[in-house]
């Protein structure tokens, strides 16, 4: 099982995040269990399941996952998007400070990707653990800044602010609360040897999830047929991210104690990939 400091079973979820208008369509979520070298996936939907109505709504869908997060007080969320930005541009505050600041510097996702910019000059800065995981774009690329920007806006903030998660490696991990870590699916395909393109609408693309679910089978994870053909049904990807995400997460928990109190402070400001 996958265990807090108490002794107590940690759920695991992997959640693919979205900054998008109707991001309850894009926002997927997996739902697993874990047995010793073994990962059960229980559930696998998208973000408007969690809302009355199914509204695909951005603030409903983050104000619904919020509220997931807070009453799963023993689990653990790997989440696809940066929580924070590179040293260089964090105007000398402690993480802490600048989550506290964040709307109040940038009231949105376009002035906050105007602002980087602008800060970054003609370079888009990364911070070191994104060059260390090798991820796709820098935290305020064209294809990301959204997502970094509601992500922090209306996820991390008010979660942080109220006391009600632990965001790891900035925040220890408290056994009475749920603990966020950041996830980056393509990191983690590429740590597997399995980055290749599977997203998309033809038949290559679908075999293609077909393929990566299959290697994931070879590592003692199983997946009920129902959920996946419906992550191997999804065209855009984001159901399988939402479980690579999930995996991600089950395997950086079950060697936390040798990562969380023994990195540099710079990953204390600027944030840490988990893959």
């Amino acid at each position: 099982m996958t265990f807090d400091a108490a002794g107590r079973t940690r759920r695991i979820y992997g959640v693919d995040f979205s900054g998008a208008k109707d991001a309850g369509r894009k926002i997927w979520i997996s739902e697993c269990v874990a047995e010793g070298d073994a990962l059960f996936l229980l559930n696998c939907y998208p973000a408007y399941d969690l809302v009355p109505g199914k509204f695909k709504d951005r603030e409903l869908c983050l104000s619904a996952l919020c509220d997931l997060i807070v009453s799963s007080r023993n689990s653990v969320f790997g989440m696809d998007f940066p929580f924070s930005l590179p040293e260089q541009l964090m105007s000398g505050k402690d993480w802490y400070s600048f989550v506290s600041d964040f709307p109040c510097e940038y009231h949105s996702a376009d002035e906050f990707r105007k602002a980087m910019q602008a800060a970054g000059g003609n370079t888009e800065l990364k911070r070191l653990t994104d060059v260390e995981v090798k991820a796709p774009f820098s935290v305020y690329n064209l294809w990301v800044f959204k997502q970094t920007y509601h992500g922090i806006c209306d996820v991390v903030r008010p979660l942080v602010m109220a006391g009600k998660v632990c965001v790891l490696p900035m925040q220890k991990p408290l056994n009475d609360k749920p603990w966020l870590m950041e996830i980056c699916p393509a990191s983690t395909l590429k740590s597997e040897g399995l980055y290749i393109t599977y997203k998309g609408r033809s038949e290559k693309e679908k075999k293609t999830r077909e393929h990566i679910l299959d290697e994931m089978l070879c590592k003692g994870i199983t997946i009920p047929e129902i959920l996946r053909e419906e992550i191997i049904h999804n065209k855009d990807g984001d159901a399988l991210d939402s479980f690579i995400a999930a995996y991600a997460t089950f395997r950086s928990v079950r060697k936390l104690g040798d990562i969380v109190g023994n990195l540099p402070d710079i990953y204390l400001r600027e944030g840490y990939t988990f893959f």
